[in-house]
């Protein structure tokens, strides 16, 4: 399981979606607001972390592990556009280095889902040489 690449890229989306939860979005007169302030950008970091994990656990079907990755990365757009939101609801337009961390969650995403294709490819190529 752990000796695919995919698995360390859906690792790294599981460990930035529950870091992000407790770094501070946006900041107003000396007031943090956490991603875990707001309930959309909480449950939404930890969907994401959950079918990650999920995603994980599933290495033998292949084909689900791409649905779920593109489960993730429709919910890893919504996180990034709530939390900008939340952020420019709570405070100024001077975004933390934190806001950084969903652009991270969709592109590890996006490198765990094509190498899930590789391997798809792969194994459909060989059982063509059957």
């Amino acid at each position: 399981m752990w000796q695919r690449i995919q698995t360390v890229f859906l690792a790294l989306v599981a460990i930035a979606s529950i870091l992000f939860l407790f770094l501070p979005i946006s900041e107003r007169d000396g007031l943090l607001l956490l991603a875990k302030g707001d309930i959309l950008v909480t449950s939404l970091c930890i969907a994401i972390a959950l079918i990650a994990l999920f995603a994980i656990s599933q290495f033998k079907d292949r084909k689900l592990q791409l649905k779920l990755c593109f489960i993730n990365l429709i919910l890893g757009v919504a996180l990034t556009g709530a939390s900008f939101f939340a952020s420019t609801k709570f405070g100024d337009e001077n975004f933390p280095i934190a806001l950084g961390l969903p652009i991270a969650i969709l592109i590890c995403n996006g490198f765990a889902r094509r190498n899930i294709k590789k391997d798809e490819d792969l194994v459909k190529s060989m059982d063509r040489f059957r």
